[in-house]
């Protein structure tokens, strides 16, 4: 494999060795570099493996193709509006589309600073139409406590209507 391939391909090819191999990673070796170099340009990597007993001058290091960012799930218009009334979504939240199978290497930073943008613009925009209340913030106030206490109740309530033995 040409490791300089980009990194779902080689994110793919790992998992296939893995599926192929029954193993739980594969080994990346780069021992054949210069030592100090290593250890200076991956400083927390090195001492990071050195922790956990692999010395990377020296040996392979155990890796395996792990997920690091989310491409939303939340569908979203040119302006990040939802299809919920006065609902907007930014960043990994949302899914612009914009990315494709494969997001480039810093594309989400700047994915989120132009929807961002958009949202605030067509909010601004649009906030006349918004049917917005004044709240007290002090009559807000929920304690984790009772939030827990609610997410549990939601919770229980979703599985003894749709988890049980009977099926609708």
């Amino acid at each position: 494999m040409d490791e300089l391939q980009p990194r779902d391909v080689v994110s793919e090819a790992i998992f296939n060795e893995m599926k192929k191999t029954n193993t739980p990673y594969v080994y990346l070796d780069i021992s054949f570099l210069n030592e100090e170099y290593l250890k200076n340009r991956f400083y927390t990597i090195y001492n990071k493996c050195l922790e956990k007993g692999t010395d990377i001058t020296k040996e392979p290091i155990k890796v395996s193709p792990a997920q690091h960012y989310f491409m939303g799930g939340i569908k979203v218009d040119l302006n990040s509006k939802t299809s919920m009334k006065n609902l907007y979504a930014v960043g990994e939240t949302a899914c612009t589309g914009i990315h494709g199978a494969n997001r480039l290497a810093s594309n989400s930073l700047l994915e989120g600073l132009v929807f961002s943008k958009r949202a605030a613009q067509n909010i601004n925009e649009n906030v006349d139409k918004f049917n917005l209340t004044k709240v007290d913030i002090d009559e807000m106030y929920t304690s984790r406590e009772e939030i827990e206490e609610e997410n549990r109740r939601i919770v229980v309530n979703a599985i003894k209507d749709k988890g049980g033995v009977i099926d609708d």
